[in-house]
């Protein structure tokens, strides 16, 4: 077996903690795994970045058509509830304006049949008012 050198060995050079572009570590050689790792993850982070703001975008246009479809809801049922009020107080006002002809029709009958007794009734009413007013 024989053996044969090239020629004189290279000369010692210290590995420095951060390699310069001179030297051979820290060159990156077109299939250096580091580097292709490196590529590989920043391409990933981007495709996430990308992703995860068109997430946000559809989030937002999803929460605002849903925020809209509230705001209409509750728009008809307050229509609703104002119209159902309003026919409330019309109903209620009908029949307390039927109720006061009523009784006006019973007190004119009275005053009629009884004078004296009607003319006592509206003193004695009259009386007891005027005490709770004065306090």
């Amino acid at each position: 077996m024989r053996v044969t050198f090239a020629g004189p060995p290279a000369p010692f050079v210290p590995m420095t903690e951060n390699p310069t572009a001179d030297s051979s570590f820290g060159a990156a050689s077109p299939h250096d795994p580091f580097q292709a790792a490196k590529a590989s993850a920043l391409k990933a982070a981007e495709e996430l970045r990308a992703a995860a703001a068109q997430k946000a975008s559809e989030f937002r246009t999803a929460a605002e058509s849903r925020a809209q479809q509230i705001r209409a809801t509750a728009e008809q049922k307050a229509t609703d509830i104002k119209d159902r009020a309003g026919e409330f107080a019309d109903h209620t006002f009908t029949e307390a304006r039927e109720r006061y002809a009523d009784l006006r029709a019973e007190a004119e009958k009275f005053a009629r049949e009884k004078p004296l007794q009607a003319l006592l009734t509206a003193f004695g009413i009259g009386f007891v008012v005027g005490s709770i007013l004065r306090r």
